[in-house]
């Protein structure tokens, strides 16, 4: 029978729909994992066949490839290298458009390379993989597709019930987060906002009558996501409604765009963009706990904590880099002028991640508010 890894909070509607009642339904084993610290070593214990991860979980697992290929000896390193350059390439070209060349690079890899990554990363048997929950980076999506990992995007919300619109398994739609499931209706009203009508909305919020009545309008559910529908009936999802970022000039920013091409970035594990109504873009960024004191190691470069590494000249320096890196891919006014190295890692027991993983901005800019006004201090 088939076999499924749950690790995200029950109170999650993406968990409880996807991992526990559809399953059960269609009698899938569903393992319980030990907790969010080990789902390295459970998925690779259960290798299951239908996974669903939260972004953060599959930018996990792009930093893991990198700090394998940076250990690993030369030759094998440079092959894993030269290897996921290629799932890039891939990737950005849907499956079953792939030309008999492309076909038989990826039938090389596979053997070569691609097979063992995917075992490595408890993913050798799986068939469905997923990710909602978050917008995740385009390019990070390509190379996991093009090393033989088909993620479809999903889109919904404890409103719509979970899934609202989900990406067919050939990805072919033009929009990221595919089609509207069976019996729902999908719409973009003028200012953007997504609309979502069907049997999935909910009947309303607890006692709450008036927060009730912003919400579904008409039989339609507000979403507070700005969505943008295609020509072939498809959707994608550019960013929640209250997370647009409006700069001093007034120019309209969507920060989930900005971070997720800094995360790209096997050293930057997340960011957390400012720039509402501020005059350029700064970042506070919280360096990747395994990548970069790898790349200490390998450049002789001592520390002794988390804390100790952010605070050295040179990974600073080389994160300067990897922020210009990701600069030369963002509209001149999207591109962050100077950052911020958080010395701790995000944690939930802070309020300062949400049970998925999701940052919780406003929480973070309280809580750093000295160091954020010193970024736009020391650059005038």
């Amino acid at each position: 029978g088939m076999n499924l890894l749950s690790y995200l909070p029950l109170c999650h509607i993406a968990e409880q729909a996807m991992s526990t009642l559809n399953l059960m339904i269609n009698r899938v084993v569903i393992n319980f994992g030990e907790s969010l610290r080990t789902i390295r070593t459970d998925l690779q214990e259960i290798s299951p066949d239908v996974f669903f991860g939260v972004p953060r979980i599959w930018e996990k697992m792009q930093a893991e490839i990198s700090v394998l290929a940076s250990r690993s000896g030369r030759l094998r390193g440079w092959l894993i290298l030269r290897a996921m350059a290629s799932a890039q390439d891939l990737g950005e070209v849907l499956p079953i458009n792939w030309s008999v060349s492309q076909k038989l690079t990826y039938a090389f890899w596979n053997a070569l390379v691609y097979k063992h990554l995917r075992a490595y990363l408890g993913l050798a048997r799986c068939r469905f993989a997923m990710t909602a929950a978050a917008p995740i980076s385009p390019a990070l999506l390509s190379q996991m597709r093009g090393m033989g990992i088909r993620i479809c995007e999903i889109f919904g919300m404890t409103e719509t019930t979970g899934a609202a619109t989900i990406q067919p398994w050939h990805m072919n739609s033009e929009g990221r987060v595919g089609r509207p499931c069976t019996g729902v209706e999908c719409k973009v009203a003028e200012d953007g906002e997504l609309l979502v009508k069907g049997g999935i909305i909910f009947k309303g919020y607890y006692k709450n009558d008036e927060a009730t009545a912003e919400t579904i309008k008409a039989d339609w559910l507000y979403t507070g996501d700005i969505g943008q529908a295609h020509a072939d009936g498809s959707f994608s999802i550019v960013d929640r409604k209250k997370d647009i970022m409006i700069n001093a000039a007034g120019k309209n920013l969507s920060p989930s765009l900005i971070e997720n091409t800094l995360k790209a970035s096997a050293f930057i594990k997340e960011c957390i963009v400012i720039a509402d109504q501020r005059p350029y873009v700064s970042a506070l960024l919280q360096i990747d706990p395994d990548a970069v004191p790898t790349w200490a190691e390998q450049n002789n470069i001592s520390y002794t904590t988390f804390k100790s590494l952010t605070q050295s000249a040179e990974v600073r320096e080389m994160i300067a880099d990897e922020v210009d890196k990701a600069n030369t891919q963002l509209a001149r006014v999207e591109q962050i002028k100077t950052f911020y190295l958080l010395p701790k890692e995000l944690d939930h027991d802070d309020g300062e991640v949400t049970a998925t993983m999701k940052v919780r901005r406003k929480n973070i800019a309280e809580q750093y508010q000295q160091e954020i006004e010193g970024l736009y201090q020391s650059v005038l």
